[in-house]
Parts: C-alpha cells; sequence; structure tokens
C-alpha cells in the first residue's frame, strides 16, 4: 500500500485516510478474532488434555487435578471435579471441590511456583489440613495463596460449609457430622517442616482465623485431647456443637468459645487413678468404664473468657442427672436422680499446638440422693482412725457436693447431706435422726464432718441413752492413719435431750466405782444437754441431768435403802481415757430433792442437798478401780450413812446438814486416811428403841485398813422412846461413837459382831417425871404424880452383847402407892451387864434404889420425915421394855417400920400409938421382886430390927394391894391378910396361919 503524494492537499489526505480505516479495522478485528480463536483453541486443549495438570503437580509436593475446564481470559480458569493436594511429609492439604474458579500467577508458574491469586471452590467434598478433614457442602475461597515445597502464605481464605462431617484421617473417626460452618482465615508466609505427633509449630504461629460452626459431635472426640492429664475423668455423649472461634496467630482470642448441648451425657470418674502419680493413657470409655457414673442433659464449653484473655476453660454441666456407682463385681446402681452437676477445669490460653493439658479440676453436684450408704465407705476412710468405725449413713436425701482436685488427687471437698432418717457412727456411739452431715477436705491432708441432728436417738454400745435430742457431732483428723491416731479430734454436743432411763448409767458408774459401791440407779428420767470434747485417746467436757423421781438404792450386804427424789447432775469431765483406764471429774456438782408427799400435801418447800466435788479422780488399772475424792456440801438427809451401821444396835441417822469428805479407794475397799464430817442441824440419832436430836457434828473415818469409826456429839439435844408421843427430855453432851476393827467385812455385810458402840448421855434433865410412868405396870398402884429427874447413862454395846450404866435422880418427887400420897427423893443405880440386844435383857446385879425424905402427903405428923429406905439388887435381870420386866433379890434397908405400917394398915394412920408402936428402927431384911408389864409382886419379904420381925407376900395389881403379912413385936404376933387392900386380922397362931397361906397362895401362883 503506498502513501499520497507529497503534493496532495490536506484534505485530500484527509480523505484517502476515511478510505482506508475500514480496511485497517477490519485487519484488526481479524486478528483479534484469531487470537481469540487460538487462545480458546489452545486453553481448552490446556485445561482439557491434562497437559497443563501434569505440568502444575511437577511442582515439588502439590498435586492440582480437574476433570474439565475453560478459560475466558489468560490465568483464569472455570474448572471442574478440582483436586488440590500438598503432601510431603511435612504438612499435608487436599482440597476437593465439583467446580472452581482458579486463576494462577503465570510468572510465578515460569519461575516453578505455584501462586493462586484467586480460588473460588463451589461443591466443597473434602478439606484436608494435617490429619483433620472436612466433608460436606460448600464454599471455599483464596486470594494470593503460595503453594510449593518450601513456601506457603494464604493471605485470605474463607469456608462456607453445609451438611459437613469432621473426619480423623488416623483412624478414619468421625468427630463432628452435619456441621455448618462460616469461616475465614489467613496464613503467613511460611517454610513448613515435618511435626511429629502434632502441628507444624510455625504453621499453628502463623495461622488466624474466624469461624462460627454448628454440628453434632461426640463430646468424647472434642474435648478428651484437652482432658489427658486428667486419668480419671472421661466424659462421653452426642449432640449440638455449636462455636464461636477467633484465632489470631495460633491463640485463641477471648470470647472464642465450643459449646457442645447433649441430652444423654455422660461423666465418669474412675477413683483407682486418683492420687496415682503414674501417667495413664485414656483409653475409650467402654473399654475402660470408671466407678462414678454420671448421666443427664449436659452442656460442656470450652472457651475463652472475656475477661480473661490468658486462661482457656472447660465447663460441663448437666440436669436431671442420675448417679450410679459401679464396683468390680456388679453393674451399676443408682444412688442419686434428679441432680444437678457443674465440672470445670480451666488451663493456660497458649498458641494451639503448645496447649498443657489441666492439672486441676473442680466438680459440684447438688440433687436427691437414694442411697446414703453408699458415702459410708468415704466417710470410714477419712475418719476410721478418730472416730472407730467412722460414720456410717442410711436413707434417702439431699446431697450437696463440691469437690476440687489437683495432680489427680483430691485438694478440697465440701460435702453436705439433709435426709430425714441419717445414722452416724463414732466411738462406740451410735446417733439417728432427722438432720444435716457437713463434711469438709479442707486441705489434701484433714478432714472434718459436723453431723446435725434433730428428734435424734443417741446410743452407746447398743445402750440407749438419749432421746428426742438435738445433736451435733463434729470430727476433726489427718487422713494419714499414724497422724490420725495421735491428732485427730472431735466433739459431741446435745440439748433439750431425754435421757429415758437412768439405769442405763449404771455401766458408766461401775467402770470406776468398786464392785462394793452402795449407789444404784434402778429407775426415772432425765432432760439433759452438754458436750463431749475428744480426741483419739481421751475426752472432756460437761453434761447436765435433770429429772424428777429418780429411784436409787444405796446398798450394802444384803440390805437396800431406796430413795426417790428429784435430782440435778452437773457433771464436769476433765479427763476421761477411752479405754476408762483414767476419770478425773473434779468441779461435778449434784443437787437433789427426796420426793416427800406429806410435805408437798402441807405445802411445805422440799429441801434441797447438793455436794461439790472438789477433787474426783478415778483410774482402773488391770481391772481393779482406785481414786481420791474431795466433796462437800449441804445434805438434808443423811440416812444413806445408815447402809453402813448395825441395825441390831438400833443405830440410825437422820438430819441435814453440811458434810465434806475426803479419801480414797482401792479395789472394793477404802484406803486410809479417809474421813466424812458432817456439821448438822438438826442431826438425829436412833440407838436402841431411843432417839436423840439436835445441833450436832458427825464424824466418820477410816484410820487404818479394817479401823474404822464414827462418832457423833450433840452439845444440846432431846430425848425419847421412839413411837413415845410424850414430850422429849433435854439432855447436854451426847456423845456416840461406832468402832469396827474388821471394816472390810463390814462393807460385805454388816454384822453386828463386828461393830462396838459407846453411848454417852452424861446429863439429862427430865421436866415431867410422869413420862417414866411408862416403864411401870398399869394397875399396881405405884404412879408417879409430880416433879423433877435428871438421868445419866454409859452404854457400850458390843455385837449383840451390851453393858452399862443409868443414873436417875430425882428430888422432892410426889408417887402414889395405892391411895396413899407420897413425897420424897428417888435415886436410882442400874448396873447393865450380860445384855442380850436381841431379847434386851441384861443382868442387873449390884444395882439399887435409894428413897430418901419421904413423907406421907397429908400427913400432920412429923414422924415419916425424912424417912429413907434402900434397895440393894444382888441378883437382878431386867427385861428393856415397856413396861419394864425385873426379876430381883432385893437387900432391903429402912430406917424404920412406922412408914410401912401406916401404908399397909389404916389403924396405925388413925392411931397414933399403935404407929409408935410398930414404929421400929434400923430395919433390915430381903424380899424377891418380880415387876411385869400387870403386876408388882414382893414375895419372901422379910424384915427385922429390934423387937420387929416381918413376913410378907404383896402383890399389886388392878389398883388394889392383896397378900399376907406376919408381924412380931416382942411376945406379940398378929397377922394380917390383904384382900382388895381390905385387911383381916389374924390373932390366933398368926404365925402358923401365915406359914399356911403362904404354902397355898405358891401352890396357886402363876
Amino acid at each position: 500500500m503506498s502513501s499520497p503524494p507529497p503534493n496532495t492537499t490536506p484534505s485530500a489526505r484527509a480523505k484517502a485516510w476515511k478510505r482506508r480505516l475500514p480496511h485497517w479495522f477490519a485487519i484488526t478485528l481479524g486478528a483479534g478474532l484469531g487470537l481469540l480463536v487460538l487462545w480458546l483453541a489452545g486453553s481448552y486443549w490446556l485445561l482439557n488434555s491434562q497437559w497443563l495438570p501434569e505440568r502444575l503437580s511437577q511442582a515439588p509436593g502439590v498435586d492440582i487435578r480437574w476433570e474439565q475446564g475453560s478459560s475466558r481470559h489468560p490465568g483464569r480458569w472455570n474448572v471442574e471435579e478440582l483436586t488440590i493436594r500438598r503432601d510431603d511429609g511435612a504438612l499435608a492439604l487436599a482440597l476437593d471441590a465439583d467446580r472452581a474458579t482458579l486463576e494462577l500467577s503465570l510468572m510465578a508458574l515460569l519461575g516453578g511456583e505455584i501462586h493462586i491469586k484467586a480460588l473460588d471452590a463451589e461443591g466443597i467434598r473434602e478439606l484436608q489440613l494435617g490429619d483433620i478433614t472436612l466433608q460436606g457442602e460448600g464454599r471455599f475461597s483464596l486470594k494470593d495463596t503460595t503453594l510449593s515445597r518450601d513456601t506457603l502464605a494464604i493471605p485470605q481464605a474463607t469456608l462456607q460449609l453445609t451438611q459437613g462431617r469432621l473426619v480423623r484421617g488416623q483412624d478414619g473417626a468421625t468427630l463432628a457430622r452435619n456441621i455448618q460452618l462460616d469461616a475465614s482465615a489467613s496464613l503467613d508466609r511460611i517454610t513448613p517442616t515435618s511435626a511429629e505427633g502434632g502441628l507444624d509449630p510455625e504453621l499453628v504461629a502463623a495461622l488466624s482465623a474466624d469461624a462460627r460452626l454448628s454440628a453434632r459431635a461426640d463430646a468424647w472426640d472434642v474435648f478428651m485431647p484437652y482432658l489427658s492429664d486428667l486419668p480419671w475423668l472421661a466424659i462421653n455423649g452426642r449432640g449440638d456443637l455449636h462455636g464461636d472461634i477467633s484465632l489470631d496467630h495460633g491463640r485463641l482470642q477471648p470470647g472464642s468459645q465450643v459449646t457442645l448441648s447433649a441430652p444423654a451425657l455422660v461423666m465418669r470418674v474412675d477413683e483407682a487413678y486418683l492420687g496415682q502419680p503414674q501417667a495413664v493413657r485414656w483409653q475409650r470409655p467402654d473399654q475402660q468404664p470408671p466407678v462414678h457414673i454420671a448421666q443427664g442433659d449436659g452442656v460442656i464449653a470450652l472457651r475463652v473468657p472475656a475477661g480473661s484473655p490468658d486462661t482457656l476453660t472447660l465447663d460441663a454441666t448437666l440436669d436431671n442427672v442420675m448417679l450410679a456407682d459401679r464396683l468390680a463385681a456388679r453393674q451399676a446402681a443408682p444412688y442419686a436422680d434428679n441432680t444437678h452437676l457443674e465440672f470445670s477445669t480451666a488451663l493456660d490460653n497458649r498458641r494451639v499446638d503448645q496447649l498443657e493439658a489441666p492439672s486441676a479440676a473442680a466438680l459440684s453436684l447438688e440433687g436427691r440422693v437414694l442411697r446414703l450408704d453408699m458415702l459410708a465407705r468415704y466417710l470410714e476412710r477419712a475418719a476410721a482412725d478418730p472416730l472407730d468405725g467412722g460414720i456410717t449413713l442410711a436413707g434417702d436425701g439431699r446431697l450437696a457436693l463440691d469437690v476440687a482436685l489437683s495432680d489427680n488427687r483430691l485438694e478440697t471437698a465440701d460435702l453436705t447431706v439433709t435426709a430425714t432418717a441419717l445414722r452416724a457412727s463414732a466411738m462406740a456411739l451410735t446417733a439417728e435422726g432427722n438432720g444435716t452431715l457437713h463434711a469438709h477436705l479442707p486441705t489434701p491432708e484433714t478432714f472434718t464432718a459436723t453431723l446435725n441432728l434433730t428428734q435424734a436417738r443417741l446410743q452407746h454400745n447398743a445402750r440407749p441413752l438419749l432421746a428426742d435430742a438435738s445433736l451435733t457431732l463434729t470430727a476433726n483428723s489427718p487422713l494419714d492413719p499414724d497422724a490420725a491416731r495421735r491428732h485427730a479430734t472431735g466433739s459431741l454436743r446435745w440439748e433439750d435431750a431425754t435421757l429415758p432411763d437412768i439405769s442405763k448409767l449404771q455401766p458408766y458408774v461401775d467402770a470406776y466405782l468398786p464392785d462394793a459401791a452402795p449407789l444404784r440407779l434402778v429407775s426415772g428420767q432425765a432432760r439433759s444437754q452438754g458436750q463431749l470434747n475428744l480426741t483419739s485417746d481421751q475426752l472432756s467436757g460437761d453434761a447436765t441431768l435433770a429429772g424428777s423421781r429418780w429411784v436409787t438404792d444405796w446398798s450394802t450386804g444384803k440390805d437396800a435403802h431406796r430413795l426417790t427424789s428429784d435430782m440435778q447432775l452437773d457433771l464436769t469431765i476433765n479427763q476421761a481415757a477411752m479405754d476408762a483406764s483414767t476419770l478425773d471429774v473434779s468441779g461435778s456438782r449434784l443437787e437433789w430433792q427426796v420426793s416427800d408427799a406429806s410435805r408437798q400435801a402441807r405445802k411445805e418447800s422440799t429441801l434441797t442437798s447438793s455436794l461439790i466435788l472438789h477433787e474426783g479422780r478415778f483410774q482402773r488399772e488391770d481391772s481393779q478401780p482406785s481414786g481420791r475424792f474431795d466433796v462437800s456440801g449441804s445434805v438434808q438427809h443423811l440416812g444413806f450413812l445408815n447402809a453402813f451401821l448395825p441395825d441390831a444396835h438400833g443405830l440410825a441417822l437422820d438430819g441435814a446438814g453440811q458434810l465434806s469428805a475426803r479419801g480414797g479407794f482401792k479395789a472394793d475397799r477404802l484406803t486410809a486416811p479417809t474421813r466424812l464430817r458432817v456439821v448438822a442441824n438438826p442431826l438425829r440419832v436412833d440407838f436402841l428403841d431411843y432417839r436423840a436430836s439436835g445441833r450436832g457434828e458427825l464424824t466418820a473415818q477410816l484410820d487404818s485398813a479394817e479401823r474404822a469409826l464414827l462418832s457423833l456429839g450433840i452439845p444440846r439435844f432431846s430425848l425419847a422412846r421412839q413411837g413415845d408421843d410424850s414430850p422429849h427430855v433435854e439432855g447436854r453432851h451426847l456423845a456416840l461413837t461406832t468402832t469396827t476393827e474388821a471394816f472390810s467385812a463390814v462393807i460385805d455385810d454388816p454384822q453386828p459382831e463386828h461393830f462396838t458402840t459407846r453411848i454417852s448421855l452424861p446429863i439429862i434433865d427430865v421436866p415431867d417425871i410422869t413420862r417414866y410412868n411408862a416403864y411401870l405396870p398399869e394397875g399396881t398402884g405405884v404412879r408417879l404424880l409430880d416433879g423433877q429427874a435428871s438421868l445419866s447413862s454409859e452404854l457400850v454395846l458390843s455385837g449383840m452383847q451390851g453393858e452399862g450404866d443409868v443414873t436417875f435422880r430425882a428430888f422432892g418427887t410426889e408417887l402414889a402407892l395405892l391411895e396413899q400420897r407420897l413425897r420424897g427423893d428417888i435415886h436410882m443405880q442400874l448396873v447393865l451387864s450380860e445384855g442380850d440386844l436381841a431379847a434386851m435383857r441384861f443382868v442387873a446385879n449390884d444395882s439399887f434404889l435409894r428413897l430418901e425424905n419421904v413423907s406421907r402427903i397429908g400427913n400432920e405428923a412429923s414422924s415419916d420425915a425424912g424417912w429413907w429406905a434402900q434397895l440393894d439388887m444382888a441378883e437382878a435381870t431386867l427385861l428393856w421394855e415397856t413396861p419394864v420386866n425385873l426379876d430381883a433379890r432385893l437387900g432391903l434397908r429402912l430406917r424404920d417400920s412406922g412408914l410401912l405400917a401406916r401404908l399397909f394398915l389404916a389403924r396405925a394412920r388413925e392411931s397414933d400409938w399403935l404407929g409408935r408402936l410398930l414404929s421400929v428402927r434400923n430395919i433390915q431384911g430381903s424380899a424377891l421382886l418380880r415387876l411385869n408389864d400387870k403386876r408388882l409382886d414382893l414375895n419372901d419379904l422379910q424384915l427385922s430390927g429390934g423387937p420387929l420381925l416381918l413376913l410378907a407376900d404383896l402383890t399389886l395389881a388392878e389398883q388394889s394391894a392383896n397378900g399376907a403379912l406376919y408381924a412380931r413385936l416382942g411376945r406379940l404376933g398378929v397377922g394380917v391378910e390383904l384382900a382388895n387392900r381390905e385387911p383381916t386380922l389374924k390373932i390366933l397362931q398368926p404365925r402358923r396361919w401365915f406359914e399356911h397361906w403362904r404354902e397355898s397362895h405358891r401352890r396357886v401362883r402363876p
């Protein structure tokens, strides 16, 4: 083609150019279309002939395949059935997609490197990263990705996946299914290296991602990798998995979380691994079942809390949980249901390839427990040594448990059980009732437990002690058995309790007191409160017992004195050995009130006794008890001492006063010195058939192993016969002592032969002498009418024998002899010996009765004034009863015979000359005297003096005098017969008549 001529004008040239422009456009269009056809034909051939994939796959470690493809512009291809794989032993990557748009850098291909400018894939069938493969439907895109043996870089990647499945390559296990995933990620340029047993650290450090997912997954597969260092724990169950994950250069970011919600989540705890130091590889849960199984509706969450970027937590929450325990030889048995369970653990939030499994975990449980007995083995194991059998539980109730574990062992634990039927045992004590058990493990080495019960019953060695009580039982102990034996402690506190039967306490009394101890608890109830503090070898504390109508026996030998009283015991236990070898109850206090119906009827206040045990230390060695005591207080009834006194002596004590006692015992015997002292007001003492009372002092002491002494003194006392309503007589300086030289025999059986009793009554004032008429037979006509007297007595009672002296003095006494009245002084001395206390019969030899200053009342003559008589009992037997019985041979001495003549002869009274005639001085004689409860007999009476001889037999009975007498004065003799006090004179042969009368009456005398 030639150019226009040079002289052509511009307009001509323009016209020529316009003519040639279509020609050039046609040529250019044709060339472009040719090149396009050539590119299309070449691209089709390259994409569908497998030549290009083969050339791309020649890059080391990279394999890119597709089935067919097309390209609309150079370097950007649309392909189907795309497969990209990288597997050089360092990092496995794979992508399988139904179709994709792939844009590669041709310049990078010329350099031997695959650089994916963009990749948009649809129908993702598989996406693999290392050992994890995602399968499903979705979209995947990459930008500016470099893929070669030495270099891997993914600045931008996105993935949307539906109906996905996550598969582990090593065993083909499906970790999750039904996956819905929306994720974006980036990977900084790295050079992959081999990472055996884990991810390439360089890859993880370069990876950043954000993902949101949901799926169906298995808890074991998702979470157990994080719990590999907790071999005692396994989690299993399928459920819905949801996740929001943010990863920055391989490290999870705050707000990231993965949550699994499972309707049948199972958590298992194997006790065999708790506390075991060796590492244990977990197997599948169906291959190695643990002991405890918890199954319920649960949620497990793995998250990085928003406020704690350095912490990764794993939490599990289960509701409606059923708990069961499985032993080696039986199937799992449920022990709780309707339970809420929470589990949590935490680990340092590091790069995901550097995560270390947690060493600590926490578990909490709350719900209904069906079998409390399943807790027994833990409480027994925790408290066996300090509590001697541990705590055993029965029934059902509510349970709350919080446990913290570290390094596969319990770090702390807290258990609360609330039940209507709790039963706990400790040191042979068994408590049961409604209440709460709180067991606490504050450290791995210590254990504490508190049991609170209401309406509780307490037993010891199967012996019922308390009922309806509010009980609190606590225990503190090291878990190490050796340390527990030395340092375990506990306490038992009770309030508002009832002791149904005090006799159940008798074994505890017997444990420290000798077998011969006189105290026996018979029956009665009490209210009680108190607290006992326990250690492994001893206890201490205090207790109060208060009750009414306690029946106790104070006994010795075969005799028992029963006492019914209201009592309160404040027991202070300073120290008591668990083996019952020692007991210290110093400071204890006892109060009691004897139940007295008569005082209550009179609305009088009840008298209270109280004792304080200042020292009370007791031991038991080789089954032999011993101890020391020091006690003082006020005692309202001293009758408890009567058990040690001889009944044959009639000895008995009563009264009230201040008591103090100090001493000891060993085995069954008191040890010397032991002393009891009572300052009493009143003090009452019975002896023989008398009772003396007053303010006095009593002392009982053991001087040696066998010698014991009881003594009492009453400076001023009143005295009366027992059962006698007559006014008391008054006396001074009463002294009574009872001694024994065989104390051990007395303890076993207080027989009278072991006792010697001395009774001294030196001064007794008798304001009314008529009281002694009780000793004179009624009907004899001999009566005491008026006057005062004094009496002194000294008695010694040895076993069943007695002796002593009784002195009676009376001045100006008026007495009656039949119808006659006399006034005079009386002096009587009884010398008693060879007494038989069983019959109260005494020999009264050498006793006497003297009458002085006697005169007849109403006698104006003075001839009787100053008359005296003395009766000496050379031989006499006295029966001490009421009235007195006396048989005596008398020696008689009279001033004269005139008073007797006037007493028995009316004519002598009426005729002065006859009275003077019959009055002979210095009369002596003898007689036999018999005095019993009905009559007075004076037989064989013989009086003589000067010209007078008098023989008589007289009987006074039924207010009359009967008998006969013979009197001879010089040569004159006369006989007189008394019949009902009426004399009949016998003049003819009076002596013969008298002898005949005496003989005839003796034959018929009873």
